[in-house]
């Protein structure tokens, strides 16, 4: 048999036994050896090796940017600490956007509000909760980085007096079924803001210098400009209330204003009611600020391990990189898996189950969402969970294993203390996300998933099992 032979039987033999061994985890060391003539029999070995595990707190590891900002109390029965969100906003102006040419009357703002809009909540849907609103007098900037545990007193006068506050509900039984029915209708919370606030914009608008020439225009030019000249964002905070939090997906400022109207003779004969609009959007910054109270006692219970979001708690794997390595041959397959515990039957509210994990090294999982990176399948996977069979599994991490005991080789061999100087280098990180995916189905961005979720995993004091697949021929090609 030539050695091209050789070769075709080996990656038949080898894709036969993938593919019943990520099927499933019966014993699958004879496959593929029948169809490999005698005197050129191919060695197929399973072997098990066993990953360890903890809870490790996420801390400041969280972006706090996103699309979705998160606002309420909940005491959470893990814990039985209080988790908070509070959020702070900027909001879009469109470009060289306009008030009437015609003018607007002095004092003219009847009415401005704030309103965010939100499609769903965790919690109980008739708590009563209460937040305030406080103005900024620093701007958020953009490219710094900033993350959960921001520290909000940094961006506003903490003893000042809140602009508006609201009591709210998750669903607003004063509005009628038919209208909550309908193809359009959006929930939202809205909260009235001072009609200064709103004055304070027109004014700002039709400002003039000296001269009698507008100079106010170029503050509504871009979202640059009127950030920071007039209005820095808000600070929504949540007051009172224990139950519920609300996932916001989009909050607008709403200005209710009187301006004149020409009529045909040219004259300013009537007045018309119009609103002016600006809404946090993906151009501007929204930044979550969550309290997930104290952690502690999930973190040091070694029965298991943790997933907890928002901003909570990360599982760390330490995988058996040196001994998968010098004791197996040719790796082909290399599996984990990390089974679900059921979460306990008496809470009042289940918290959902992640949809998805991302698997990244330690020592990478700040600079892969900094870098809106997507995974490699080298340092980085990617598993969605399996309901049917209460699992995370990840098929094949054998580049992983080869990438990371090729640092750990050239490391030793250029300073013997390089182990110990880089005590990450064989550990992973499981992390709760949620993805972007094109037309196509392909994913484009993986971001932290920040709803209210929390998985106990098996691992702490149990050892995790790592499938492996090795192989190798009997004689030399």
């Amino acid at each position: 048999m030539t050695i091209y032979m050789k070769r075709i039987l080996f990656i038949l033999a080898t894709i036969i036994s993938a593919i019943a061994f990520t099927g499933c985890d019966d014993n699958t060391d004879m496959l593929g050896s029948s169809i490999v003539p005698a005197g050129d029999a191919m060695e197929i070995d399973t072997m098990t090796f066993y990953a360890k595990s903890r809870s490790i707190l996420a801390n400041d590891s969280i972006l706090a940017s996103t699309n979705r900002v998160y606002l309420g109390k909940y005491t959470d029965p893990e814990t039985g600490t209080v988790f908070s969100s509070d959020f702070i906003a900027q909001f879009n102006c469109m470009e060289d956007y306009g008030f009437p040419a015609d003018g607007v009357l002095g004092d003219s703002v009847q009415r401005i509000e704030l309103k965010l809009f939100y499609n769903s909540y965790f919690g109980d849907s008739l708590n009563t909760m209460k937040c305030e609103v406080f103005e900024l007098d620093k701007t958020l900037e953009e490219g710094v980085p900033y993350y959960t545990n921001i520290n909000p007193e940094e961006f506003y006068d903490a003893q000042s007096e809140p602009i508006a506050e609201k009591s709210y509900c998750a669903i607003d039984y004063a509005i009628d079924d038919s209208i909550k029915d309908g193809d359009n209708y959006t929930p939202s919370i809205t909260i009235e803001l001072p009609v200064e606030l709103g004055n304070r914009f027109i004014s700002k608008y039709y400002e003039t210098n000296e001269a009698g020439d507008s100079i106010g225009k170029e503050n509504f030019a871009n979202s640059e400009n009127f950030i920071k000249n007039i209005l820095k964002g808000l600070y929504v905070k949540s007051t009172q209330g224990d139950g519920t939090v609300i996932y916001v997906s989009m909050a607008r400022i709403n200005i209710y204003f009187q301006h004149y109207i020409t009529g045909p003779s040219g004259q300013k004969d009537s007045l018309a009611t119009a609103i002016a609009t600006f809404s946090s959007t993906k151009e501007v910054l929204q930044v979550n600020k969550f309290d997930n109270g104290n952690l502690n006692t999930l973190i040091e219970d070694n029965s298991c391990s943790y997933l907890k979001t928002p901003a909570g708690i990360f599982t760390e794997v330490e995988l058996p990189i040196t001994e998968i390595v010098e004791e197996t041959d040719t790796l082909n397959l290399t599996k984990i898996t990390f089974t679900r515990y059921n979460q306990k039957s008496d809470y009042q509210y289940k918290y959902s189950v992640p949809a998805a994990l991302l698997m990244v090294r330690k020592s990478e999982m700040y600079d892969f969402f900094l870098k809106n990176s997507s995974y490699d399948k080298v340092t980085s996977f990617y598993t969605t969970f399996n309901s049917t069979y209460n699992q995370y599994v990840f098929n094949n991490i054998s580049r992983l294993v080869s990438h990371c005991y090729n640092e750990y080789e050239k490391g030793i061999a250029a300073d013997p203390e390089w182990e110990s100087k880089n005590p990450d280098w064989n550990k992973v990180v499981l992390i709760p996300v949620t993805s972007t995916k094109d037309s196509n189905g392909n994913i484009v961005g993986i971001t932290h998933d920040l709803k209210m979720s929390s998985v106990r995993l098996r691992g702490g004091n149990e050892l995790i099992p790592i499938k492996i697949v090795t192989s190798r021929f009997q004689e030399e090609w």
